[in-house]
């Protein structure tokens, strides 16, 4: 113990009003806090009276303990803490029975400075969340009762299109690139209808005996950040949380070998089809070329795109005919984030976000879908991207160098959940949003911290492609020389509105080796096969 500082008062110069039995609160708040920050744990010792389970100074103990970071130590296995039955607190302080006091010591000592970590910033997140405004507590309450009496919250709204008419022209013909996939079966263009996935809402009797797992987790695909306590119900969300919420899995196989893997499409949904949202800007010509790649692409329900231009279409502009809908959106403004809007014309759960001038293979874009269909949590794209801490700034960096190691994928042409547009859009904190419209940058790492933070998990990067622009496109907004710049500055902000650095490195990439796909020998040092 001699490594260690405690600080133990045994005089109170001001002690607030207190129950005969507990131990008082001593000074004012501002210096509680004080010597709370420089600490990681914060002695809470439970009202002498066994029959007491909670009083006003244990809770205020406990929360001013959560406010700043210190890990709360409850000494006396008697005492409930606030929403024991819904909270798992036992992930954010040490309960520990008032004989084993002894033992302290050595049980605080023996935890390590990842648990350390992940506890204080749980505790945070539940201060944070349940119990640092009146708002919340309120919240809080009324989620409680709506849990135990088993009431839905009401559903989140879907962000409304104003489509921009337009007229389709020529049928569009098969770009040479896109043909060029060999004897590989890419699966079949849907010529029926498109198909939605199908839209459900939780089964809410059945999840509310598991609150556990809905309440709990604040990085964790069951969560929203910050954590609402009125949740709100998305759209398919019962298959997107998956196992967690009781719902039988349907297999896509036969069991066996099944199908060969070029023709299977993977997963556990049988029947899913992807919606395409190009955000575009004043580049006509590169659009429709960019459009007219995405005739005869497999699973492909519609294309979404976002008009981020103050000036509509031209008049004599000749969309061209895909065979299926072409949805164009006006926006309110002009703001990288719209690309992450959760349109109402959305009716996938899977959304291929993709630049205008993006350069995609069929067979490419074919394989990324198949790896986000048995990773539906995670980003799944093409670019991968790093940051990096700089040892004499004393800062993040962003990093586009090549590197076997990665931990963001660019959404310039990725996969992901519509779950996210949601938590993008209405629940990160709007401080995010602010700085990408300030910048006019940054919306892809945005979208990575979000994810990263929402799963703990990094995105995964698909096919072995170095290269995805296309060939003579106008010059975009990544090749100014003030691009990187701002990136270092969007990272280090997102960390201190986040509070910690949520991204996570990789090493593990899935490559399309089934597929044929063209490997450089210089480069496959770094592969990861699977």
């Amino acid at each position: 113990i001699r490594l260690d500082r405690v600080l133990v008062e045994f005089t109170c110069k001001s002690p607030q009003p207190s129950l005969p039995t507990e131990w008082a609160l001593c000074g004012e708040r501002e210096e509680r806090l004080e010597v709370l920050k420089a600490s990681t744990f914060a002695l809470v010792i439970s009202p002498g009276d066994g029959q007491l389970m909670a009083s006003a100074g244990n809770g205020m103990r406990l929360f001013e303990a959560l406010e700043v970071g210190a890990i709360p130590v409850v000494l006396g296995d008697h005492a409930k803490l606030p929403y024991h039955q819904l909270v798992h607190w036992s992930e954010a302080a040490i309960m520990v029975p008032k004989p084993r006091i002894t033992e302290l010591h050595f049980l605080l000592r023996s935890l390590s400075d990842n648990d350390l970590l992940a506890m204080r910033r749980q505790g945070r997140f539940l201060w944070e969340t349940y119990f640092s405004t009146s708002e919340n507590v309120l919240g809080t309450i009324l989620a409680s009762v709506r849990t135990r009496i088993q009431v839905p919250p009401a559903p989140i709204h879907e962000e409304p299109a104003q489509e921009i008419p337009h007229k389709a022209g020529k049928m569009a013909g098969t770009d040479a690139n896109m043909g060029d996939n060999g004897d590989l079966d890419l699966g079949p263009v849907e010529t029926e209808p498109p198909y939605a996935s199908p839209r459900f809402l939780r089964n809410f009797t059945y999840t509310a005996s598991d609150t556990y797992q809905t309440w709990n987790r604040a990085p964790g695909p069951f969560h929203l950040f910050p954590h609402t306590p009125l949740d709100p119900v998305l759209p398919s969300e019962a298959k997107f949380l998956g196992s967690g919420t009781g719902f039988r899995p349907i297999g896509s196989g036969t069991g066996g070998s099944g199908k060969e893997f070029q023709a299977a499409l993977g997963g556990n949904v049988p029947r899913e089809q992807f919606t395409v949202v190009m955000l575009t800007y004043e580049r006509e010509e590169v659009l429709m070329n960019s459009l007219e790649r995405l005739n005869g692409l497999p699973y492909l329900n519609k294309v979404v795109v976002v008009w981020n231009s103050p000036k509509p279409p031209s008049d004599d502009l000749l969309w061209p005919d895909i065979g299926l809908p072409i949805v164009v959106v006006r926006t309110e403004k002009n703001s990288l984030n719209n690309r992450f809007l959760p349109w109402d014309v959305v009716e996938t759960e899977a959304i291929l976000s993709i630049d205008d001038d993006a350069h995609l293979r069929h067979d490419e874009i074919m394989f990324g879908f198949r790896v986000w269909r048995e990773a539906r949590d995670r980003i799944v794209g093409f670019p991968g991207r790093f940051h990096a801490w700089d040892v004499n700034h004393q800062s993040w960096l962003y990093n586009s160098n090549y590197s076997c190691e990665l931990s963001m994928v660019l959404t310039g042409a990725a996969f992901f959940h519509k779950y996210y547009a949601y938590l993008y859009s209405y629940v990160m904190p709007q401080a995010i949003r602010d700085m990408v419209d300030e910048y006019i940058n940054c919306e892809d790492i945005a979208m990575n911290f979000l994810v990263s933070h929402i799963t703990r998990k990094p995105p995964i990067k698909v096919t072995s492609r170095w290269t995805f622009r296309c060939p003579g496109c106008p010059q975009a907004l990544s090749h100014d020389d003030s691009h990187f710049h701002e990136r270092h500055k969007c990272i280090n902000f997102f960390v201190k509105v986040y509070g910690y650095m949520p991204l996570l490195y990789t090493q593990f990439r899935v490559d399309s080796v089934l597929f044929k796909t063209r490997l450089p020998h210089d480069k496959t040092k770094c592969f990861k096969f699977i």
